[in-house]
């Protein structure tokens, strides 16, 4: 479904707001900029509550160029990303070390198997990152990301214009508005109708014709936060897989699901 989509559904089959059922000029009740800006914060909000927009694949959302200037260790995200799942550098087949910040205290590049940190960071490849240094005031308050240790600054220095590639939980990543009419919506196509549940929500709150508006609203509501349950269950159920237990190590195996 897209906008345009969207937009005739809200209007014509939730809201009914249709000329011929109202008195009056010949004119809508609602006007289309106004239930565009709510069907963009339904989608908004439906993507923030459920997590259903998973990304690694989208350059802006998903990569981080690194500076090797010896000092940068800190990088803005796209206002989007809701939550970095895992981070690997370019050259690595393995993920880098989730830190917390109280955890990567001057920690260094060296993880080893005693988790064993020096007081200082270290120059060199990337193995560790934090998201939780912070948001950026200056860009949406985008998530920080920071990585353990940087790229050195020095004469054949091999890490500058490296990527380190995110796997990334996200907000749409545009806005939705009139220009926009053939923007398909990002949510899982399933929920659509279901998204526009708390569109009809902010319309009919923002309007008291009679009494009736409020019971009609928060009846809207409620199914949403029911969809958002609903998304919720599906995404643990797609990303499940049984645990197998192993048991003896010397020629005999047990594999138990």
């Amino acid at each position: 479904m897209n906008l345009q989509d969207g937009l005739d559904e809200l209007r014509t089959a939730i809201l009914r707001d249709a000329t011929a059922l109202k008195s009056g000029p010949a004119d809508h009740f609602w006007q289309d900029t106004n239930l565009i800006r709510y069907i963009d914060d339904a989608q908004k909000r439906f993507a923030r509550l459920s997590l259903c927009i998973h990304d690694s694949t989208t350059p802006a959302v998903t990569q981080v160029t690194l500076v090797g200037d010896g000092a940068t260790d800190t990088y803005t995200l796209d206002p989007s990303v809701l939550h970095v799942i895992s981070a690997r550098h370019q050259d690595d087949s393995k993920d880098l070390v989730r830190m917390n910040h109280n955890a990567s205290v001057g920690a260094n590049n060296t993880f080893t198997e005693s988790y064993d940190f020096s007081l200082y960071p270290v120059s060199g490849k990337p193995s560790m990152f934090t998201t939780d240094e912070g948001f950026d005031p200056n860009t949406d308050h985008a998530i920080q990301m920071r990585f353990f240790g940087m790229p050195l600054d020095q004469s054949g220095d091999t890490e500058t214009g490296k990527i380190v590639y995110l796997r990334t939980i996200r907000k749409p990543l545009l806005t939705l508005d009139l220009s926009q009419l053939t923007t398909d919506f990002e949510i899982p196509s399933e929920y659509h109708l279901d998204m526009l549940e708390w569109a009809a929500y902010r319309a009919l709150r923002n309007v008291d014709i009679d009494g009736e508006d409020r019971t009609k609203a928060e009846a809207h509501k409620k199914r949403f936060e029911e969809a958002i349950i609903e998304c919720k269950r599906d995404i643990k159920r797609k990303k499940w897989q049984p645990i197998q237990w192993g048991f003896g190590n010397n020629g005999f195996t047990y594999l138990h699901n």
